[in-house]
């Protein structure tokens, strides 16, 4: 599925008063929602006058009807017509048109650079203020549910909500037409209340009947062999529940000396199960339907980090190298850090797939409701022409210094830095950042800069003069920077300075704010912690410190009272009155209570023709 686009129509002047008249000093603002988009209906469509009968009430300007019986299907998952968006993108507002009309007033920036026409929201001479547009951002990124309360919307909402945090769900999103792409469903793997998990497991699929001749192709060396049949793409588009933390999503290729491990029913594959839905745990046969709706068939999941020693499929899928993307048997589709992952290539260049094969899904998620859960995930590629198929898209996955902020006491910042050199003829087409949440700035500085190594002496990486090109403060919501057109950026230039990209991040471990200093007892409740301390010793013999989930008591250090950062050694009478040993050292680690350093993005390399 392509969004297609959608615009509200301009509205008549005679209209204009009544579509975007702030209603509510003349009828008061009702105060009995139940749920956060009971409360936007509320405090935003109907104080904002968008549901009287000129506007969109009975009128249904731009065939949008915003009364409280028709507002959620009229939004949710509704093709736009203008610029490449939905009405409501469950999961993401930049994708989102009604969220980006409403900024557009509220924060006063063009639409015409995003594609998208028409004026802004909404008409007249209201505007929505900040607390108005935090409450839509929220509830769009909680997965834009029609019941429940979706978490953090309650601060900018102007009445009580109540009832409890509802788990983040968002409703399944369509396909493509079968002529058009196919879409990869995980199915849901359980995440019990108050609880991280990091979880590996395998789907298979068989698309060999579907996708028309004429778009299959013979695969490339990475994807099985030219004796094999591939289709191209050129669209990704990934939608999954907003608990997760991130999803590396991927295909896996054996190697050539165990071709048998091509057929799911090889004894290198265990345990398929469904997983979700009615018939959850049942066994099931890979690539069928049995398993019903909202279900999967699928090798058991199982906790890892990075798919690491997953014990239901071959040896080398669970190389360790998958820490660093580096695994030769898997390859890269999607890499979200987020709900959604969109990436649409610019003509000509494509990736590869084959028609039949494995999809290896590694999910990290958090549940921070009082209720039991699950993380479904769907992703669809759309396909490219043979005649499209020129320039390979290449990730960006920059992993070297994946651990490079070292050990950061409790009280304490740090900041670490490093470089990467996109190939000669390299054009870059998206550029992301990811840490966890003590990662409080990350910043990247286009080139031309000195590439660096931290590990060559007097070769350091260190901060560029001069302010960044890329700006990034929120962990949890990245800046994806997205080039097409004319604004895709060359860099044909033989001298590798002038393809060096220059980055850093900076951590706060309660330096700036001693309340969020990273703290023993509220350490995850997480099956990954016990993974990782049984990692950890071998991760430390080849090099690696890695963080396990808490410190023990002689790393502990108060927090709070009159000794607060004393080294307390697990003694709360050390720290005095209102102190507790309980701060820690943050440092490389795989929850979000521990920290990672990456650069991501994604390039094609354009060589000129001989």
């Amino acid at each position: 599925m392509k969004p297609v686009q959608y615009a509200i129509a301009a509205f008549a002047v005679v209209f204009a008063s009544a579509c975007g008249t702030d209603t509510s000093s003349g009828t008061g603002l009702k105060c009995d929602a139940d749920s956060t988009f009971a409360q936007i209906q509320q405090q935003i469509f109907e104080t904002r006058g968008c549901t009287e009968s000129a506007c969109h009430g009975d009128a249904a300007q731009g065939d949008l009807d915003l009364q409280p019986e028709r507002a959620y299907a009229s939004l949710v998952n509704v093709e736009a017509s203008s610029g490449d968006y939905m009405r409501v993108f469950p999961g993401e507002q930049d994708f989102s048109l009604l969220y980006q009309k409403v900024a557009a007033k509220t924060d006063g920036f063009d639409l015409g650079p995003l594609g998208i026409s028409g004026g802004s929201m909404p008409t007249g001479d209201g505007v929505l203020s900040d607390e108005d547009l935090a409450l839509l951002r929220a509830w769009i990124r909680g997965g834009a549910p029609e019941t429940g309360i979706v978490a953090g919307s309650e601060k900018y909402a102007t009445c009580d909500l109540q009832g409890d945090i509802a788990p983040n769900k968002i409703q399944p999103i369509p396909p493509p037409a079968v002529d058009e792409g196919v879409q990869f469903y995980s199915g849901g793997w359980d995440v019990p209340a108050q609880q991280e998990g990091e979880v590996c497991f395998v789907t298979y699929y068989d698309y060999s009947d579907q996708i028309p001749l004429e778009l299959q192709v013979p695969c490339g060396v990475e994807q099985g062999g030219p004796d094999r049949s591939c289709f191209a793409y050129n669209e990704v588009l990934l939608a999954q529940d907003p608990q997760s933390h991130h999803s590396i999503v991927e295909f896996y290729v054996p190697p050539d000396s165990r071709p048998e491990q091509w057929d799911p029913m090889d004894e290198s594959w265990q345990n398929w199960t469904c997983l979700g839905g009615a018939n959850a745990g049942v066994g099931c046969t890979p690539g069928s339907d049995e398993c019903g709706e909202r279900s999967q068939c699928a090798t058991a999941p199982e906790t890892t980090v990075a798919c690491i020693s997953y014990s239901n499929g071959p040896d080398e899928l669970g190389t360790v190298f998958g820490l660093f993307g580096a695994a030769e048997v898997r390859h890269n589709l999607a890499t979200a850090q987020e709900a959604t992952f969109r990436e649409d290539y610019p003509p000509n260049v494509f990736s590869l797939m084959p028609v039949k094969g494995f999809v290896v899904w590694d999910s990290h998620a958090f549940n921070l409701t009082e209720s039991d859960t699950s993380v479904e995930q769907w992703m669809n590629l759309e396909f490219a022409g043979a005649e499209e198929a020129i320039y390979p898209r290449h990730q960006i996955f920059d992993a070297d210094d994946l651990f490079g902020m070292g050990r950061i006491e409790a009280y304490s910042s740090a900041e670490a830095c490093g470089s990467f050199t996109i190939p000669q003829y390299g054009r870059l087409l998206t550029l992301s950042t990811h840490t966890h949440r003590f990662g409080k700035e990350f910043n990247v500085w286009y080139p031309p800069n000195k590439a660096c190594d931290n590990d060559e002496p007097g070769n350091e990486c260190g901060r560029p003069a001069g302010d960044p090109d890329y700006q990034s403060f929120d962990y949890a919501d990245p800046l994806y920077q997205r080039f097409a057109g004319d604004s895709i950026k060359t860099f044909d230039s033989p001298n590798p300075e002038d393809r060096t990209f220059s980055y850093c991040a900076f951590w706060d471990n309660g330096e700036s704010n001693p309340s969020e200093v990273r703290r023993e007892s509220l350490k995850p409740d997480a099956e990954t912690c016990a993974f990782v301390d049984a990692i950890a010793p071998l991760a430390q013999a080849g090099g690696f410190e890695v963080f396990s989930c808490g410190c023990p008591p002689e790393e502990r250090s108060c927090f709070g009272g009159p000794s607060q950062g004393m080294a307390c050694n697990g003694d709360d009478s050390v720290c005095g009155e209102g102190g507790i040993c309980d701060a820690c050292p943050v440092g490389g680690g795989v929850t979000t209570e521990e920290e990672m350093f990456l650069l991501l993005g994604s390039y094609y390399v354009k060589t000129p023709s001989l």
